[in-house]
């Protein structure tokens, strides 16, 4: 049976994983206006960055991209990466791991 969720049912944590299972991780990433993730990576990931709602600067290694919702970004988690919400933002951030080949 397949697992289903709706991002409604996370709203009460900013960070939320949404699904149990690790593999391949999802968060919900909830972000006030002006409210910044700092720079940081995910080595062993590659990452699909969805923009569910509102506008949102995406650093990646210093290089910001503007992205309004409905927009997807897919980047090597080698990046560092630092969203920056212009507006209340609603993100789906899948983390896949990297193959070992």
């Amino acid at each position: 049976m397949p697992e289903l969720t709706s991002l409604s049912d996370l709203e009460d944590v900013p960070h939320a994983e949404v699904f149990d299972e690790r593999a391949p991780r999802t968060v919900r990433l909830q972000l006030e206006a002006d409210e910044r993730i700092p720079e940081h990576h995910h080595p062993d990931s590659r990452i699909v960055f969805h923009l569910v709602s509102g506008v949102l600067e995406l650093e990646l290694d210093g290089d910001g991209y503007e992205l309004e919702a409905g927009d997807l970004v897919r980047f090597d988690g080698d990046r560092e990466v630092s969203p920056h919400a212009l507006e209340e933002s609603t993100a789906v951030i899948v983390f896949a791991p990297k193959s070992e080949s």
